[in-house]
């Protein structure tokens, strides 16, 4: 084939996801879209690139992700992501949802308009998780999420909760059959399912879920490989399932590869840029050093994901009439690449992306979504405890030091000053509150947390998957206040409070979790907040910020905490924080 072609990748070697092959040959593109992988005559290209040998195969595409726990708008996340080689993202929307509503969800679909990152995406299946236990700005109404599944750039519903759908849960199941009815994916999160109970997977799959996130183990992927999911392996900082073990066990057991994906699911930019985790490839990396073969390799992260949303007409192959998403690499395990093409244009070259990207534009209202309720004031954080007690034991949440939101359940026995229960700093416990900030009730739940090891002063923030509300944690209900009214007057994001002074602030204004900024910015207010926690507050943890939002989540063992009070995860039920008194 001759002719006039905007772009020429010449002298590659072409990893072919379709036929299983890697071969020497020229990629042709004219405009967005290859129009052939054919040695012809391609000379009088407008643009030609001497690839000198250089592998090239289609660009990476992660099945599931979540843009609001990165803390980056789009433009910078696409400055991140597509110099490390992944050019599509089907992101779920579940927590920016319930932040906005559907005008968020629309603002951030937009946000992507212009972008060498491209994107799809998964409405929300729940709006709150369960509104008998927290409080949301915005509640799902089925007319809306109609709505939200026609628009073009949807492709299905996302974190459908195994345990709404075994329990018969109508109006839950009402918007799969809708989803269903549009043609969409039905994408599950299926981590509650009782293992071994064969009965529960059929059906959790009969119901219409198509693919689980929720592989952490060996023994999660047989029942679900058995039941036609497919299984998007989750290899994120603090949820390394493919290094521990999961790779291994494909390779060994002689796993089929064609309904495996890999996927980020959360993850933060300080795990990305700061602590240099990085994204899909290190997936690619993990599982090319367990010996799996490196076309399969390719192919989790690239055809398989198209063919399951259906989207292989045009992106997960480098083959003719597909968008010319092309990654070029020395070695197949080696990133970030040297060059990148989306959409036909060179983007980023060794590490850096070359093109401009547009300036964020959400709206209006999505910038001011923190409105705390006239009834919520610092006396509000104050728990009275039982007329006469001296002191009390309480429920005390446990957190730990990573991703993974794996609170453990603690007790201790507090003083009583005043009638009113008291953190012990000596104990490492302290106050910890959840504060309803969509101006809807004016809840505040109070309880206590050990595990941060403060000293003095207040950490609080509006970043907490998946309600958002403000969370704050301190030594007294005064520098916790402050905390809180700092957070609520730069729109979102952290603040450390220590004597009344704010010492380090991270913005956060779209929606309270998500910066403008550029990545490198939002990065080092990161580390300057968590560095000044340790240093004047002597946080004991190393990541403060990350324990913060991830603690109140009220549906992984053993405590949560919504803006109703602390939840006990196994029994799903709420449980008071005081336990006893004398």
């Amino acid at each position: 084939m001759a002719g006039k072609f905007s772009l020429l990748l010449k002298d590659c070697q072409l990893v072919n996801v379709c036929s299983g092959e890697i071969y020497p040959t020229d990629i042709a593109i004219d405009g967005e879209k290859i129009v052939s992988i054919d040695r012809a005559n391609h000379a009088d290209a407008a643009e030609v690139v001497d690839c000198a040998g250089l592998y090239a195969m289609p660009g990476l595409i992660d099945p599931h992700m979540h843009v609001d726990t990165t803390s980056l708008w789009p433009g910078e996340l696409a400055r991140v992501l597509v110099p490390l080689g992944t050019t599509t993202v089907f992101v779920d929307m579940s927590n920016v949802i319930t932040t906005g509503g559907p005008a968020a969800v629309r603002g951030l679909i937009d946000s992507f308009e212009g972008l060498p990152l491209r994107a799809f995406f998964a409405m929300a299946s729940y709006s709150p998780l369960d509104p008998t236990r927290e409080t949301v700005a915005y509640e799902l109404k089925l007319d809306d999420l109609a709505t939200m599944l026609s628009w073009p750039e949807s492709v299905s519903i996302g974190e459908t909760v195994s345990s709404k759908i075994l329990a018969g849960d109508e109006e839950y199941l009402s918007r799969i059959a809708l989803c269903l009815r549009h043609g969409h994916r039905v994408s599950g999160h299926g981590g509650d399912l009782p293992p071994g109970q064969e009965s529960a997977f059929d059906a959790y799959v009969a119901a219409g879920i198509r693919d689980d996130h929720c592989v952490m183990r060996p023994r999660d992927i047989p029942p679900r490989l058995r039941r036609g999911l497919s299984l998007f392996t989750v290899e994120s900082s603090g949820r390394e399932n493919l290094t521990n073990g999961l790779a291994a066990y494909v390779r060994d057991a002689g796993i089929p590869t064609r309904h495996l994906h890999f996927c980020i699911d959360n993850i933060t930019v300080m795990s990305m840029v700061g602590d240099g985790f990085g994204y899909l490839d290190r997936s690619v990396r993990v599982a090319m050093d367990a010996g799996l073969p490196p076309v399969d390799v390719i192919r989790m992260g690239t055809l398989n994901t198209a063919e399951h949303y259906r989207k292989s007409h045009l992106i997960g192959s480098v083959t003719p009439g597909r968008l010319a998403d092309v990654l070029l690499v020395r070695e197949l395990d080696q990133f970030p690449p040297e060059i990148v093409v989306t959409g036909g244009r060179v983007v980023a070259r060794k590490g850096e992306l070359v093109v401009d990207v547009p300036k964020p534009r959400f709206p209006r209202a999505y910038r001011e979504s923190i409105r705390l309720h006239e009834s919520v004031s610092a006396a509000r954080l104050a728990l009275p405890a039982p007329p006469g007690a001296a002191e009390v034991d309480v429920r005390v949440i446990q957190v730990n030091d990573q991703d993974a939101a794996l609170n453990k359940s603690a007790g201790a026995t507090l003083p009583v000053v005043g009638g009113l229960v008291r953190p012990d700093p000596a104990q490492d416990v302290l106050k910890f509150c959840v504060v309803e900030r969509y101006d809807r009730n004016g809840n505040v739940a109070v309880g206590f947390a050990k595990g941060f090891g403060l000293k003095r002063g207040a950490i609080a923030t509006s970043v907490s998957v998946p309600s958002n509300n403000i969370v704050a944690v301190g030594t007294t209900d005064e520098e916790i206040w402050a905390a809180i009214r700092h957070v609520t007057a730069i729109q979102g994001g952290y603040a450390v409070v220590a004597g009344g002074d704010v010492l380090a602030e991270v913005r956060l204004p779209v929606g309270g979790i998500i910066s403008e900024e550029p990545f490198e910015d939002v990065v080092a207010a990161i580390r300057d907040a968590e560095r000044i926690a340790g240093q004047a507050l002597d946080c004991a943890l190393l990541n403060p910020l990350r324990a913060l939002t991830a603690t109140v989540l009220p549906t992984l063992p053993d405590y949560g905490m919504t803006d109703l009070g602390l939840v006990d995860v196994a029994a799903r039920r709420f449980v008071p924080v005081l336990e006893s008194a004398r």
